[in-house]
């Protein structure tokens, strides 16, 4: 998402401010429909809704989002601070709207799915993808885990490490009950401001979703959205861009070699 200052801080600030009122429990009305965001090298999109199938999805609306390349008509409020695709990516995206749900039964699978083709080193804290066709699953904050961080593959904020060339689905799960999150990928290394969003070159982005539906894990829906890239050499940092979490360590680096 190429924005200027002012569209990126309007787009980080909006983020704080639902995240903050989800927190204090105030209720939104949302609209699913389908929709994605840009990404670096974009090669598919996908939040759309529909009833419950194979994949588990249910359908539900997601609060930040939109429609990837649509128009206002495919999520909630269309066209705010729409966004090109860098690195030769293309298309828009709105504020609100889109994304999908999943369920427990459901994200297990998912992340199982996620698992496969990857070499985890514990030790190390790495997790190695060799294939070309790789689905990067990153759950966001989720229980058990540290506060504000990312779980890839059952590792914290993990080294991952893809081939160049790699069609990489980012599927982006918020597991967390309580704050919104999204997904990025820049150039610029750790540390991070307040406002990491505003202040950093970035090649891929994910919108901001918002948090499980109930604090029973395994009762809850998880709201979810994903986006597909191809890899391009070199060394990046995804991260949370909502406002204060990167800052408080939900990053980790995704290498391309």
């Amino acid at each position: 998402m190429r924005g200027g200052p002012i569209t990126r801080w309007a787009i980080a600030g909006a983020a704080f401010g639902l995240s903050a009122a989800l927190s204090a429990g105030v209720a939104f009305a949302v609209n699913p429909g389908a929709g994605g965001a840009p990404a670096a090298r974009v090669t598919s999109a996908s939040t759309s809704s529909g009833g419950a199938g194979a994949s588990g999805y249910t359908g539900g609306g997601a609060m930040m989002g939109g429609a990837w390349g649509g128009t206002g008509a495919n999520g909630g409020i269309g066209g705010m601070m729409g966004g090109g695709a860098m690195m030769g990516g293309g298309g828009g995206s709105s504020m609100m709207g889109g994304g999908d749900t999943v369920s427990a039964g459901a994200l297990s699978s998912l992340v199982s799915r996620g698992e496969q083709g990857a070499t985890v080193d514990t030790a190390a804290n790495t997790v190695t993808y060799a294939g070309r066709s790789v689905t990067l699953v990153a759950l966001a904050s989720p229980h058990g885990k540290p506060n504000m961080t990312w779980e890839i593959d059952g590792l914290v904020n993990p080294t991952v490490t893809v081939a160049p060339g790699a069609q990489v689905t980012v599927v982006l799960v918020n597991t967390d009950w309580g704050y919104m999150h999204g997904f990025e990928l820049t150039t610029s290394p750790p540390p991070y401001p307040e406002m990491a969003m505003a202040g950093v070159a970035d090649t891929f982005f994910l919108m901001p979703l918002p948090p499980r539906t109930e604090k029973d894990t395994a009762t809850a829906s998880y709201f979810t959205r994903s986006a597909s890239f191809t890899a391009a050499t070199g060394t990046y940092h995804y991260f949370c861009p909502v406002p204060g979490h990167a800052a408080a360590g939900m990053f980790g680096t995704l290498v391309v070699s």
